[in-house]
């Protein structure tokens, strides 16, 4: 079994080898772009440097795993000149291509404010800019293709060295008269070859964890601001081609785009703002249809109470159907825009002014609570990504009693667990709420009676659920001394997907949800309003209601603004499903392709498109086209932020 064991010796040293450059190169970009990520304390040092190693070697067990598996398959005994070529040409073409990107890197990262990722290859390959201005970079960068080259080199060397090294003591052993046996070549060996690809599978999903590392997952390690120096450039690269891509578009001028969106909002400008507590209560799938204002009686009795006693928005609408996507359209006020979550995409360290990030620069204690398994749809990454400092999930409850057996844990314990931390909370303070009850399979605790009888589904019984749970903590909330400075918002995640009509199930009713906010010490806020809202709109109307001073970057616009343009968008399957000036808009991926009245034909039985036709829609092309332009211009270029937008406009 030599031979097992020197190959063995061999792919460790090589690893060993590899981890030393990621490390040196860690501490080279850091060097290059100090200027431009956040000052490192040494007490952080040690923690970037730990979480830095989980994805260095992802990326290494990436690059490498075929060059493991000939080098366990082929043993020094039985290499020819040409196996052994083969085996070294697995290793030092991919580390080489891998060691250019991420040199190259380190001065790109200046201009692009991120670690790249797969989005640099349509810069190298599909944009004819690329050739007119490699001259400049390579005269202004002339070093960096030198340290590229003499890294590569002494990766080359280091490799043949090593080489060079087993060979020698494999001779040693044949001298010995060491033989392979028959044990070691049909049992030892797959063994070996199994424990590789499990440690491999491992080592690249970066432990065992509900989901794999990806670029969003450094911010676990450190502040946002610092996440490039916790990933390396062919980690985020690779994790990138897991993702969807963004679509690059540009209708018209950007000052154009800018006019008709106005994205950067300032409601107030007193210094000394009365700085209220928020509390937004996201409800799991909480379609209209389950409220008196919906149609039902009886479901939801609390919410139906309450919204008498607040500014209940009936005409409000979710931007997306998924949970990870909704709980960032309004926390962070972006809609569905891809395929897959905004927040699971290479665009997930986008930097964007959302709600917890503006108000804890402001003094307010940020939490978010969520019973599920912490890293559930990656809510705790979002979470932090967001600028909620603290995390509070199933691991945090601690008291498994209390698991519903599927998702985490039941409501009303955990909404009584948030309200005990809120308590302890410094004010002003901002805590986002997600239950989760009721969610399929709609389950709800032994010994539950519903507050109505009648109901003919689960999914009714586990709103009625969620709804007393609600109806017990907002009882206790009401006894603390914080209460009646406190604005609550209630909303949904999204609609769930049962359905009685084609409303609900192909139209605009899929969508619907309540938005109710809450001031105990408005007496005069309770009014049911008919505005047309979406989840975008609940930052700047949080923001225009608690009176925030300052200037901010929101794609939505304050419910209580009446000079904004009313706006609803969503995105399904390359499509999009748009609300405004009294028309129902579907579009076949930028274009649009039917046109509906709304309200009045809600089940889209008429389509009135007819191009040049309707001043009204002509002006919602151009918003929705407006909108996408900045929506992915910002995504794909980190311009949702106030400071970024206006850095990258020139404007600051």
């Amino acid at each position: 079994m030599s031979f097992i064991r020197l190959s063995v010796q061999k792919i460790l040293c090589q690893l060993l080898v590899l981890v030393l450059f990621y490390t040196l190169f860690r501490w080279l970009f850091y060097t290059f772009n100090s200027s431009e990520i956040q000052h490192v304390a040494n007490g952080q040092l040690w923690t970037i440097l730990k979480g830095g190693l989980r994805f260095d070697l992802s990326a290494i067990m990436y690059l490498n795993a075929l060059w493991i598996l000939l080098t366990l398959l082929m043993p020094l005994d039985i290499q020819s000149k040409v196996s052994r070529r083969l085996i070294s040409f697995t290793f030092w073409f991919p580390n080489t291509i891998a060691f250019l990107l991420e040199i190259s890197d380190w001065v790109y990262f200046n201009f692009n404010r991120k670690r790249a990722t797969v989005e640099i290859f349509d810069l190298i390959f599909s944009k004819g800019d690329f050739l007119n201005l490699l001259p400049n970079y390579l005269q202004k960068f002339w070093f960096v293709p030198l340290i590229a080259v003499g890294c590569i080199t002494l990766l080359i060397w280091s490799h043949r060295l090593l080489n060079r090294c087993f060979a020698e003591r494999w001779r040693l052993f044949r001298q010995l008269q060491f033989k392979r046996t028959t044990t070691s070549r049909f049992v030892v060996l797959p063994v070996v070859i199994l424990l590789f690809a499990g440690l491999a599978v491992l080592l690249i999903r970066g432990g065992l964890q509900l989901q794999p590392i990806a670029n969003r997952t450094a911010v676990l390690y450190t502040s946002p601001e610092q996440n490039a120096l916790v990933l390396n450039t062919p980690f985020s690269i690779i994790s990138s081609l897991e993702s969807g891509t963004l679509e690059a578009v540009y209708f018209m001028d950007d000052t154009e785009a800018d006019r008709v969106i106005r994205p950067v909002k300032q409601y107030h400008n007193d210094p000394a703002w009365n700085k209220k507590n928020v509390i937004i209560i996201v409800w799991e799938s909480f379609s209209k249809r389950y409220t008196k204002e919906g149609g039902s009686v009886g479901v939801t009795p609390f919410f139906d109470s309450l919204s008498g006693k607040g500014h209940l928005f009936t005409n409000a609408y979710a931007n997306a159907l998924r949970s990870n996507e909704g709980v960032p359209a309004i926390f962070s006020g972006y809609p569905a825009m891809m395929e897959g979550p905004v927040i699971n995409s290479i665009y997930g360290n986008t930097v964007i002014d959302a709600l917890p990030g503006l108000l804890k620069a402001e003094g307010y204690t940020t939490a978010f609570f969520h019973g599920g398994t912490n890293g559930t749809m990656g809510f705790d990454i979002y979470a932090k990504r967001a600028g909620f400092e603290r995390y509070f999930g199933r691991a945090e409850y601690n008291n498994e009693r209390d698991f519903d057996g599927t998702w985490g844990i039941w409501d009303q314990p955990f909404l009584d667990f948030a309200l005990q931390q809120i308590n302890t909370f410094r004010p002003p303070f901002l805590a986002g709420i997600f239950t989760l009850t009721s969610h399929v399979p709609f389950h709800v605790p032994k010994g539950f009676k519903p507050t109505a009888q009648g109901f003919d589904r689960d999914i009714e019984i586990s709103m009625n659920y969620t709804d007393w749970a609600l109806s017990q903590f907002f009882k206790q909330a009401a006894k603390q001394a914080w209460f009646d400075h406190t604005v609550f918002v209630i909303t949904a995640d999204h609609t769930n997907p049962y359905v009685d009509n084609r409303f609900q199930g192909e139209g605009l009713g899929r969508y619907q949800v309540p938005i109710l906010v809450i001031d105990p010490a408005n007496e005069q806020l309770n009014r049911k309003d008919t505005t047309l809202v979406q989840q975008l709109d609940i930052i700047p109307s949080v923001l225009d209601y608690i009176k925030y001073p300052k200037p901010f970057f929101a794609l939505g616009n304050s419910a209580w603004d009446t000079t904004a343009s009313r706006f609803f968008i969503t995105f399904l399957s390359g499509n999009y499903n748009l609300i405004r000036n009294g028309y129902h808009i579907k579009t076949k991926g930028f274009e649009l392709a039917e046109v509906y009245k709304f309200p009045e034909d809600s089940t889209d039985s008429r389509n009135l498109y007819a191009p040049g036709q309707q001043p009204e829609v002509a002006g919602t092309e151009h918003y929705f086209k407006a909108f996408l332009q900045i929506l992915h211009t910002g995504m794909i270029n980190d311009r949702l932020s106030l400071h970024t937008y206006r850095v990258k406009r020139g404007t600051q």
